[in-house]
C-alpha cells in the first residue's frame, strides 16, 4: 500500500514555520472504500498529512531530531476542496506559539492555489515512556 508522504520541503525557517508538498498517490488502498465512483482523500488523512508537515519543521530543530509528537488538539478545522487521488498539495503552517514542549499552529492544505483544508492543531511531544514507567 502506498503512503502519503512529503516529497519535497520549499521553506522553513525557525520561530515562523514550514512550506512543503506532496502528491497523493493514485493507488492508495484508501480510495477503494472513500468512495467508489467518486474517490476522495478522507479528512482524517488530510489532518495527518498537515501533522506530518509540522513534525517536519520540529525535526528541523536541532532540540526536535529524534523526537516524537502527537496532535493533542484539533480546532476549527474547514474542509472546502475535495482531494483526490493524483494531485498534488501543499502544506503551509505558520507556528502560532511555542510553549515547553507544545507547539500551536495555522495549518492550510492546498490544491491549486486554494484552500482545501484549513485548521488549528496542536502537537505535544511524545513523553519518554521508560522514564514515566519508573516515576
Amino acid at each position: 500500500m502506498t503512503q502519503l508522504a512529503i516529497e519535497k520541503v520549499l521553506w522553513v525557517k525557525e520561530g515562523e514555520g514550514i512550506t512543503a508538498c506532496g502528491r497523493i498517490p493514485k493507488d492508495s488502498e484508501f480510495f477503494k472504500d472513500h468512495f467508489p465512483g467518486f474517490p476522495v482523500l478522507p479528512g482524517v488523512l488530510a489532518l495527518e498529512m498537515l501533522k506530518q508537515t509540522a513534525e517536519r519543521y520540529l525535526a528541523s530543530l536541532v532540540s526536535g531530531e529524534g523526537q516524537h509528537y502527537f496532535l493533542k488538539q484539533i480546532r476549527a478545522t474547514r474542509f472546502t476542496k475535495y482531494l483526490r487521488p493524483g494531485d498534488e498539495w501543499e502544506s503551509r503552517l505558520m507556528l502560532t506559539q511555542s510553549e515547553g514542549e507544545e507547539t500551536t499552529w495555522d495549518a492550510k492544505l492546498f490544491y491549486h492555489g486554494d484552500v482545501a483544508v484549513s485548521a488549528k492543531l496542536t502537537l505535544a511531544k511524545v513523553k519518554n515512556p521508560q522514564s514515566s514507567a519508573l516515576s
